[in-house]
C-alpha cells in the first residue's frame, strides 16, 4: 500500500503554520483534507512550476473522479491549491537504504518529518499529506497511501509518490486516485475476497483502470459497495456521506466484512495507548484488545450462541475481592468528560456491575475521579468537572465490579473530550 523550482516560477516556503497550535495533543480534527507537498531531500532540485501544476492538476482530477463516484458528489477538500515545498535535512540515499522490511518503512521517516515541520501531532493532523518525493532518477519510492492511526475517521492519512511518476509514469493518475484511498482508510479488494487482477474496483490492481497522461481508461476503475461503506466510514473526510446496504449494493450483494488497515509507525511519535492488568487475562484474551479495537467492537446479544472473541475482548480472571482492574496510559495528556464500557458477552455472561475511576497526578498517585453503577451492558460513565474544568491525566485506572462469576468481560472502552471521541474503534459503528 506504499506502491525543480528553476524557473521564475515562486517558491512555495516551507513555514510554520501560524494555526498549527497544539490545543491538545491527543484530540482528533473535526475535518481532515488533502494537502500536497513536495518533499526535497537534501542535494535534490526543488519543483519545477510545471511540476507544481501537474500536481494540482492531477489532485483536482482525483477530486471530481471521487465526486462522479460518490452519492452528491461528496468528494474531499484539498488545503492548499499551491503546494508546500518541504526541505529535509537527509539526502535521498538515507531514505533508499532504510531496512527492507517493507515499502512502509522509509515512510515512517517521511511523516515523521513532516509532522515535526507543521507542528502536528499524528493524533491532531488534520491533513491527508499527499507527499511527491524530489527523484529524477527512478521510481522511487514506489506509490503508496495509509491512513497514520489506522482504520477509518481516525485522523489524517499519507499519500508518497515519486517526481519521476509523475513525470514519466503514464498511469500516474490512477495510482494516486488508489493511494487516496488508502489513506481514506481503504483496504486492497482482496482482502474482502477479490481478484486484485479482475476487480472493477479502483482498490484493484486492475490495469484495465490505467490512466495515460491526463488521458482517461476506457474502462476506469470504480468504488464497489465496500469502497462506498468505507468513504461513509470516514465522516472527517466525507461529512455527510451515508451508506444504506439496501440502496447502495445490489440485490443479493453479499457485504464483506469491514477489515481496518493497522496503524503506522511514525518516527518521533508515539505508538498508540498502553493498556494492561493485574487482573489476567483469561481464554487466550488480552486487555489491549479492549481500547482501539482492531474492528467494530461487537455487540452483546442473547442469541443462543457464544459470542465471546479473544482476539477482539478482554476476560479477566476470577477475582476474590469482587473487583477488576486495568490501567491505561494515553500517549499525552487527556482531559476525559465520560467513558463509554462495553462489557458482557453472548448478552448474559460477565457484565460489569459498576465502575470505579482514578486518575495519576504528577506525584504517581493515582486520585478517585468517578464511581458509578451501570446500568446496562453499553453503559457510560460521566467524569464530574473539578473546578469548572475536565480532569486531566495521562493515566488511568479502571475498575470494574464483577457480578456472581467473579469476573468480566469488555468488549471495548471509548473515550471522549466533550464531543470529540479520543482513540476510537478502528472501524466505527455506523458507517
Amino acid at each position: 500500500m506504499f506502491h525543480r523550482l528553476r524557473s521564475t516560477w515562486p517558491v512555495v516556503v516551507v513555514a510554520l503554520f501560524a494555526s498549527a497550535v497544539r490545543s491538545q495533543e491527543a484530540l482528533p480534527p473535526r475535518e481532515v483534507k488533502v494537502l500536497p507537498i513536495f518533499f526535497v531531500p537534501k542535494g535534490e532540485s526543488k519543483p519545477t512550476e510545471d511540476q507544481a501544476k501537474q500536481l494540482i492538476k492531477h489532485l483536482e482530477w482525483s477530486q471530481a473522479r471521487y465526486g462522479e463516484l460518490l452519492p452528491n458528489q461528496a468528494t474531499f477538500k484539498i488545503a492548499q491549491t499551491e503546494p508546500r515545498v518541504y526541505q529535509s535535512g537527509r539526502e535521498l540515499a538515507f531514505f533508499r537504504n532504510l531496512p527492507k522490511g517493507g515499502k512502509l518503512d522509509f515512510a515512517t521517516s517521511v511523516v515523521g518529518e513532516l509532522l515535526d515541520d507543521l507542528k502536528y501531532t499524528r493524533y491532531n493532523c488534520p491533513y491527508v499529506l499527499l507527499c511527491v518525493m524530489m527523484n529524477p532518477k527512478d521510481d522511487f519510492p514506489v506509490g503508496g497511501g495509509r491512513p497514520l492511526n489506522g482504520g477509518y475517521n481516525t485522523g489524517g492519512g499519507l499519500v508518497v509518490l515519486s517526481s519521476f511518476a509523475l513525470d514519466r509514469i503514464p498511469n500516474f493518475q490512477s495510482t494516486l486516485q488508489h493511494e487516496l484511498g488508502h489513506s481514506f482508510g481503504l483496504p486492497h479488494v482482496d482482502v474482502n475476497g477479490y481478484d486484485m487482477k479482475k476487480s472493477d474496483s479502483f482498490m484493484s490492481y486492475n490495469q484495465g483502470h490505467h490512466t495515460n497522461g491526463f488521458k482517461p481508461s476506457s474502462t476506469p476503475g470504480r468504488m464497489i459497495p465496500e469502497d462506498l461503506r468505507g468513504l461513509a466510514f470516514n465522516q472527517r473526510v466525507f461529512p455527510g456521506l451515508r451508506f444504506d446496504p439496501k440502496k447502495d449494493a445490489p440485490q443479493g450483494y453479499t457485504l464483506a466484512e469491514a477489515v481496518p488497515l493497522g496503524p503506522m509507525k511514525i518516527e518521533g511519535q508515539p505508538n498508540g495507548v498502553r493498556v494492561t492488568t493485574k487482573s489476567g487475562e483469561d481464554f487466550g484474551s488480552k486487555v489491549a484488545n479492549i481500547v482501539q479495537v482492531n474492528g467494530r467492537i461487537k455487540p452483546s446479544a442473547k442469541t443462543g450462541k457464544v459470542t465471546f472473541d479473544a482476539s477482539k475482548m478482554w476476560q479477566s480472571a476470577k477475582s476474590t475481592r469482587g473487583w477488576v482492574a486495568v490501567e491505561v496510559a494515553f500517549p499525552y495528556d487527556v482531559d476525559l468528560t465520560r467513558v463509554t464500557i462495553h462489557s458482557q458477552h453472548s448478552g448474559q455472561h460477565h457484565a460489569a456491575h459498576a465502575a470505579r475511576i482514578s486518575v495519576q497526578d504528577a506525584n504517581g498517585k493515582f486520585t478517585p475521579v468517578a464511581n458509578v453503577k451501570l446500568k446496562s451492558a453499553d453503559d457510560t460513565a460521566s467524569l464530574p468537572l473539578k473546578q469548572g474544568r475536565a480532569v486531566k491525566g495521562q493515566v488511568w485506572t479502571f475498575e470494574f465490579q464483577t457480578g456472581p462469576s467473579g469476573s468480566v468481560t469488555l468488549r471495548g472502552l471509548r473515550f471522549f473530550s466533550g464531543d470529540a471521541e479520543l482513540f476510537p474503534p478502528l472501524v466505527p459503528s455506523q458507517p
